[in-house]
């Protein structure tokens, strides 16, 4: 644990962003399937430590297929934020006497650790989840077919990323364990991964299944949040508005 935290701090030095999520679990009936607990979901030690030693072999595979296969590796990329939507936080948090900066990601994670308020404890969460949802969502793409200069990954702050580590729940990972096992002699390519044109539509296809999936597990959360309210009956909780819309308004409970 004491490496995975020295790896940890090296990455936020960089400029790695902690963000915050609004994840929640289920706790469902055995027999009806429905909900009978809901909580938020919390990131434990071994959680990190887990994590942190994950991103170091992603990086590692990374720069491996790269350096191998410069045409037609398969990597993920995040880009910057919204500029738009962090100018609309930054204006947001200044009505609180916030000075929001947020020209690189090492100054966004500056300015996110700044955004506290003594006087209340979620304040900070939830600074962090509105700058999540400022993000660009992070894709798949084939080297050969984007500039190098647009490899790197913002929100981690790293050059080269790519996913390797869950084979068994993504069709990314199969791809790039493919393409390791022929960097380093285990096996020749697939003839299906020689060609450029072939792993753009790859990860075209990959990109198009994840967002879906994404929606998806939304939608279920919201349905089952949904379900495990309405079985409770009316409660009054203190909440925080976070966006008016004409069409109403949203709140963080």
């Amino acid at each position: 644990n004491k490496l995975a935290k020295i790896l940890r701090g090296k990455r936020v030095e960089l400029g790695a962003l902690e963000l915050a999520s609004q994840e929640v679990k289920f706790e469902l009936d055995s027999e009806t399937q429905d909900p009978t607990d809901v909580a938020e979901y919390t990131q434990r030690e071994t959680n990190k430590l887990v994590e942190e030693f994950m991103l170091l072999a992603n990086q590692a595979v990374a720069t491996k297929i790269l350096d191998t296969f410069p045409m037609f590796g398969l990597l993920r990329r995040h880009p910057p934020p919204k500029d738009e939507a962090l100018k609309s936080l930054a204006a947001l948090l200044s009505k609180h006497g916030l000075d929001f900066k947020f020209n690189s990601n090492k100054e966004l994670g500056f300015s996110l650790d700044k955004a506290v308020k003594k006087s209340d404890p979620y304040f900070n969460t939830l600074v962090r989840t509105m700058a999540t949802r400022c993000m660009n969502q992070a894709v798949y793409f084939c080297t050969g077919d984007v500039p190098i200069a647009l490899y790197g990954h913002y929100g981690l702050a790293m050059e080269r990323y790519t996913h390797f580590t869950s084979p068994i729940r993504r069709y990314a990972d199969v791809l790039v364990h493919r393409l390791l096992m022929a960097a380093i002699g285990l096996c020749p390519l697939p003839e299906s991964q020689q060609s450029k044109p072939a792993i753009v539509e790859q990860c075209d296809k990959i990109n198009f299944k994840n967002r879906m999936a994404q929606w998806a597990g939304r939608a279920s959360a919201d349905l089952h949040t949904f379900l495990y309210f309405r079985s409770k009956g009316s409660a009054k909780a203190e909440a925080v508005v976070t966006r008016i819309r004409r069409s109403g308004m949203q709140v963080a409970v």
